[in-house]
This record gives structure tokens, C-alpha cells and sequence, in this order.
């Protein structure tokens, strides 16, 4: 016998289908659904930003996006041209859901007081818009919802404020700039949206406090520190409790509360490794990563060339421990043949950043060594485009899904434990 419902039953079954169909889609998206990372439509890309200044050596270089496929052995996959006036890069930027990319950089190769930020597709390359600004820029950060840009106005700029951009169209809103301390350079915006954490070297000691902004009112919430010197890279724990924090004159890092602004612990790598008292104004640490998982900090040793890893599951009770030395490419190393592994002259300094994946199964040197944080060692090597080995302190993680933008991760290598229990 066949039994027909009213119409109003249909609506709320179709209702129902609909919302769960929906709940399936967000998960999947989320990249919470395992099957669908295992498919073959779901494909994790690192997106790689290089440019002629670089470091040095990387005069003939073109300005581009290098992606590499982060699970058929970061093979080199494909190359977008970048517009041939960004000759120097100074941070990257991304958001999935509206599939684009950000590329803040100098006006020239040697001017450091002019920038611009350039807005790309994520998929082909093509500018969407590029907006020069009144200061310079330097590493920014896009609001999780993809709204806003909190950017920097440069490190070697004496304007005190970072600006306030708005993602969609790349202007800036004057009356919403942030003013903290001149000399702005490095920021990042927590997961939840609610703070910005951001570092300045301007007078009167701001340079040993790293900032704390309220993401909405952008009004000064509170200053971690005084920091044991000079803040330089820092990253933040997922729930933005934590903050972990390079400084100089200091192989290894601060851990900051960001409830109360109190450094609770200052971490040194050990001998033969600890930098000697007498060194002053130094930058050694340059290049801080928090893994994914939170459990271990990753740390640039620029005196002795390499990375040290430490553990840092017992916090915020215990302090953190250090486990391991990793050694790195200096950049100097050479062929068989003699020519420079690195550009044509060799660079120096190595390495200076870190940079990582979603997962947190892999680390990225500036210096291109691919680093697996379960065994703690050196899997291999990014190579670029040239040939040669990749170089390069602007990289973030693009995950798609049947060949649409779905995920994107971060030029700093921040906590994710609270970002993933919350979808």
C-alpha cells in the first residue's frame, strides 16, 4: 500500500536531508572526515613565495609561487608567476574559503620604506588587486574569517601603527589603525579572532614587549614581557593563552602568560650550544615554531647552525625541556661541480625561519631542509624551479579538495589542539 505523506512532512524530511548533507560537507571540508584526505581528491600543496631579494645570491631569480605536493615527496608540481615588481617579499598570507593568497612586499629591491601587498587567486595566480600603502609593510595577518589584514607598517619605518586592511579590496581604513610602537614587524591573529599579537623595535623599551590587540575594537589589551631583550619571531598556543617568543642575546625562547603578561620561563639551549655571556645585541634565535600538537617547541640556532627541539608538554606547570640538535645547512655548500647548491653566490645566515604544515608531521627550514617532527630529523629537501635548492622564509600549507581551495595554514607555525576539537 502506498502511504502519502503531507506536504509539510516532505518539507521537513527534505529539511533535515538538507541540514545533514550540510553538517557532512563542513566536517569534510574541515578536513575532519579521514576518507576524504585519503581520496584522491583531497591534495596537500605548499605554497613556497620566492622573489630575487632573497638573502643574497637570487639576482636572476623570477618573482613566483613554487608549489610543491607535500605527499608525493614535496615534488615540485607547479610555478605561478608573480607580478615582475615584487623583487623583494616580506610575508604571506592566505584564506581558503575565498581562494586567495597575499603577498606583502617592498617597493624596490633595496627601498625598505615604501610597500605594497598584492592579492592573488589561489588556483591560477591571477591579481585580483595590488594596493601600494603610505609606510611599508612586512608579516601580517588575515583574520580567520578572511576579513581583515592586520599589517605591519615595516621594521625600519618609525610609523608607530599597523594598518587595517580590508582583505576583499585591499584598502586600508585610516581611522582603524593600530598604534602600539614604531618600527611594527611580525603579527598574528588567534584562532578564535578575538586578539592580534604584535612585535614593534621602536623607543622607549617597546622593543622587549610583544603586543596584545583586541581583534575587534583594536585597542591594546596587554604587553607580554619585558622580554630578556629585543622581541623577534614569536608563535601562540590555539586557545591564545601561551605565547612563545625569540628574543636576542638568547639561543632559545620566552614563554609568556598572556592572561597576566608575565614571562614565566626563560628557556636556553644547552652547552656547548649556549650563547656566551659577552655576545650582546645579537639575533641567534631567529625562527620559533610551536608544533601543531603543542607538544614540542622547534627553535633556529643561528650561531651554531641548526635547530633545537624542545619539549614543552608539561605547561604552563613545568618548564620547557630541551631534547635535541638538529644541524642545518649553512648556505654555502656546493656540487660536485663546484657551482652553489644556493643561488649563484651562496647565502649566509641559515637557517632564519621555520615554517611547517597542517599536520605538523613536517617542518620547513628557510635553508629548504624538510623536517620530520616525529623522528626528529632531516627527510630531505625542498628544490625550486632552478634546479637548485629551494631557499626561501615565505611558505604556508593549501590543502584542496577535487581542485578547490578547502584549507590554509599559516607562515608562522602556531598550536592547533583547541582549532581541531572545536570543528
Amino acid at each position: 500500500m502506498l502511504v502519502r505523506f503531507p506536504n509539510y512532512i516532505k518539507k521537513i524530511v527534505m529539511r533535515i536531508k538538507s541540514l545533514l548533507i550540510l553538517q557532512v560537507l563542513f566536517f569534510l571540508l574541515a578536513g575532519e572526515i579521514s576518507f576524504a584526505q585519503q581520496s584522491a581528491g583531497y591534495k596537500k600543496y605548499l605554497y613556497v613565495a620566492r622573489s630575487p631579494k632573497d638573502r643574497d645570491g637570487f639576482r636572476t631569480l623570477k618573482p613566483s609561487i613554487e608549489i610543491h605536493e607535500i605527499n608525493s615527496n614535496h615534488k615540485l608540481v607547479k610555478v605561478i608567476p608573480l607580478p615582475e615588481t615584487i623583487m623583494n617579499i616580506r610575508g604571506i598570507m592566505a584564506h581558503a574559503p575565498t581562494n586567495r593568497l597575499y603577498i606583502a612586499h617592498y617597493g624596490s629591491m633595496k627601498n625598505a620604506h615604501t610597500g605594497s601587498v598584492v592579492c592573488v587567486n589561489l588556483t591560477d595566480g591571477k591579481v585580483i588587486w595590488h594596493q601600494k600603502y603610505p609606510a611599508a609593510v612586512d608579516r601580517g595577518a588575515i583574520s580567520p574569517d578572511g576579513k581583515k589584514i592586520f599589517m605591519p607598517s615595516g621594521e625600519d619605518m618609525q610609523t608607530p601603527y599597523f594598518y587595517v586592511i580590508n582583505a576583499a579590496t585591499g584598502r586600508e581604513d585610516v581611522s582603524q589603525r593600530v598604534n602600539v610602537a614604531p618600527k611594527t614587524h611580525n603579527t598574528i591573529v588567534s584562532a578564535d579572532n578575538t586578539k592580534v599579537f604584535m612585535s614593534a623595535f621602536g623607543k622607549n623599551m617597546d622593543y622587549n614587549w610583544l603586543h596584545v590587540v583586541d581583534a575587534k575594537t583594536n585597542k591594546l589589551i596587554t604587553k607580554i614581557g619585558p622580554c630578556f631583550a629585543v622581541v623577534r619571531p614569536f608563535t601562540i598556543n590555539s586557545k591564545a593563552t601561551l605565547a612563545f617568543v625569540n628574543v636576542n642575546k638568547l639561543i632559545g625562547f620566552e614563554v609568556g602568560d598572556v592572561k597576566t603578561g608575565k614571562i614565566l620561563f626563560t628557556s636556553y639551549a644547552p652547552e656547548p650550544y649556549k650563547l656566551p655571556a659577552q655576545i650582546s645585541n645579537s639575533v641567534f634565535s631567529h625562527g620559533i615554531a610551536l608544533t601543531p600538537n603543542e607538544k614540542q617547541v622547534w627553535v633556529v640556532d643561528q650561531k651554531n647552525i641548526g635547530l633545537h627541539v624542545f619539549d614543552v608538554s608539561g605547561l604552563p606547570a613545568k618548564a620547557p625541556v630541551w631534547k635535541k640538535f638538529i644541524k642545518t645547512n649553512y648556505g654555502n655548500e656546493k656540487d660536485a661541480d663546484g657551482r652553489f647548491l644556493y643561488g649563484e653566490t651562496g647565502i649566509y645566515g641559515q637557517p632564519g625561519w621555520i615554517m611547517g604544515s597542517l599536520d605538523g608531521k613536517y617542518l620547513y627550514t628557510e635553508s629548504g631542509e624538510i623536517v620530520d617532527t616525529d623522528k626528529q630529523n632531516i627527510i630531505g629537501h625542498l628544490t625550486g624551479a632552478n634546479g637548485r635548492w629551494t631557499h626561501s622564509r615565505f611558505a604556508l600549507e593549501v590543502d584542496f579538495l577535487h581542485g578547490k581551495p578547502v584549507k590554509a595554514g599559516d607562515q608562522f607555525v602556531t598550536g592547533r589542539v583547541s582549532v581541531n576539537k572545536n570543528r
